[in-house]
């Protein structure tokens, strides 16, 4: 692999450890021979970026896949690849006459293209010297919203496509009246195929008597509480966890219980203790990059917590949406005490929302008849359309091409958080969040709201405690919804300077 230049690069400043100005936008290490080493290893570009310099052709091949006028391909795939960070900012652009030669086309299309390519801000000409790829056009005012968890599109075209693709496969094939027609909740047998092979990575061969398919992992957790329960029933958790299960439990009048954890997660005997105090018999976790800590549970913690559960009697809810996100996805609880756990998995952090979509593996086949009786006394059935449709993307390989797009640049993101969130703040960063401490003078309070005032929106802890719940400061960083690298880091770099800044906005003193 070449390696990306690294000449030119500013000197680092005692600011955490961190690169003051990247050469190229996307934070390349100091200059060879700098007495300043990063305390923590750079954010380094994709393997196919180039540094500074003649653009190589190697995106031209792109345009030949996608459809429509010659001169939009052109500038929409020039466009896909600065997103993803395959041209940096500062990169000069090969002729257009080299270019229409490489295309096979005339020279007045390419110009068109680059035309249009300099509108959007893509490019900048330079005279004599040619086109560059423009530097970002991200500022104070541009709204980045880091505050919800969504999984990034890198390719919106290639999405488009599978989408429609989906669509049509599921309506030449379905009998369209019986698909706009009432359905049993839970899925049928096609449906659970399709989810069976989609788990079937992380737990194995999957009893179709214990899985069911719900519209969403929210509406899931929901079903689990008033199956497994009633009113004024304790639930064991973290002392953060996600906000759709404090929503969930307060509309069910269900009680939260906090039980006591380290770096490696919820204590084994804290949990036992608990149980046997409340009495409670369910308890509430989330593994693998959880939410808002981006903590992922050791295998050895896990195997610990699986004995509580079955020497205790208990029922877990494994919430599980970023186990394929995740650098190094643990065995899941539901391995390893099957008879324990609901195993939630969603399509909505791993490839879209919109296809509101989540398999529950159930402890038995008696437990997933009675959140199948709670599904249907709550919504009597689902989506037909949509769960044909999320059905054929997970069996024609759709689904698994997506997911391949979402986790590479799911980590390309999480890097960059990494590297430019100073080591002092960041805790840690995985899945689709970083989590970091927010130090004095700053509350998580405001910190929000002055992040607000320059266009940034952010998740504070208050939004994930549990009522009663010892208050912990800090706030959750989104990387997903940022349109592009770019602008994901220019908000990331924003927040820095503000979490080291020396004082407060005199209208929070």
């Amino acid at each position: 692999m070449t390696s990306p230049t690294l000449a030119g690069a500013a000197a680092t400043h005692n600011n955490g450890g961190h690169l003051s100005e990247p050469t190229d936008g996307y934070g390349q290490a100091p200059a060879v021979g700098s007495n300043d080493t990063p305390r923590h290893p750079p954010y380094m570009p994709r393997p196919d970026v180039a540094g500074p310099g003649v653009a190589g052709l190697g995106w031209v091949q792109d345009v030949h896949v996608h459809s429509g006028p010659i001169y939009l391909r052109i500038v929409n795939t020039l466009e896909r690849t600065i997103n993803r960070g395959g041209l940096a900012p500062g990169q000069r652009l090969p002729s257009q006459r080299a270019l229409a030669q490489q295309l096979g086309v005339d020279l007045t299309t390419v110009t068109r293209a680059f035309d249009e390519a300099r509108k959007r801000g893509l490019i900048e000409a330079r005279g004599p010297q040619g086109s560059f790829i423009a530097p970002p056009k991200a500022g104070f005012d541009q709204a980045v919203d880091l505050s919800m968890n969504v999984p990034p599109v890198p390719d919106a075209d290639a999405l488009a496509e599978m989408l429609r693709r989906g669509a049509a496969a599921v309506l030449a094939r379905s009998n369209a009246p019986n698909l706009m027609t009432y359905h049993l909740g839970g899925g049928n047998p096609t449906d659970r195929h399709a989810a069976a092979r989609w788990l079937q990575p992380m737990l194995g061969t999957v009893d179709d008597a214990r899985l069911l398919l719900t519209e969403g992992a929210q509406v899931a957790l929901a079903a689990i509480l008033l199956s497994q329960g009633r009113e004024g029933d304790a639930i064991l958790c973290d002392r953060l966890v996600y906000p759709g299960l404090l929503q969930a439990a307060a509309a069910l009048g269900r009680r939260l219980v906090t039980v006591e954890g380290d770096e490696h997660g919820m204590c084994p005997e804290a949990l036992a203790r608990r149980a046997r105090e409340c009495g409670a018999r369910l308890v509430y976790l989330n593994p693998t990059c959880q939410n808002p800590t981006a903590l992922t549970v050791p295998t050895t913690r896990r195997e610990a917590l699986a004995r509580v559960l079955e020497r205790e009697g208990l029922l877990a809810i494994e919430d599980d949406p970023y186990w394929h996100l995740a650098v190094t996805a643990p065995i899941p609880l539901a391995t390893l005490a099957p008879r324990h756990v609901f195993h939630v998995a969603t399509l909505s952090k791993v490839i879209s929302p919109g296809l509101r979509t989540a398999f529950v593996q159930c402890p038995g086949a008696a437990h997933a008849e009675a959140m199948a009786t709670a599904l249907r006394a709550t919504r009597l059935m689902g989506h037909p359309l949509v769960s044909a449709l999320a059905s054929q993307l997970l069996l024609d390989g759709s689904a698994q091409a997506l997911l391949a797009q979402v986790r590479e640049e799911a980590r390309e993101r999480t890097r960059m958080a990494r590297y430019l969130l100073a080591p002092s703040l960041l805790e840690r960063a995985d899945g689709l969040h970083a989590w970091c401490r927010v130090p004095a003078p700053w509350t998580d309070a405001t910190l929000v709201r002055t992040a607000q005032l320059q266009g940034l929106a952010i998740a504070p802890s208050s939004a994930f405690c549990p009522p009663g719940a010892p208050f912990a400061s800090g706030v959750r960083l989104s990387l997903g919804l940022a349109a592009d690298r770019r602008q994901l880091e220019n908000a990331l770099r924003r927040i820095d300077r503000l979490l080291l800044s020396d004082a407060l906005p005199a209208i929070d003193r």
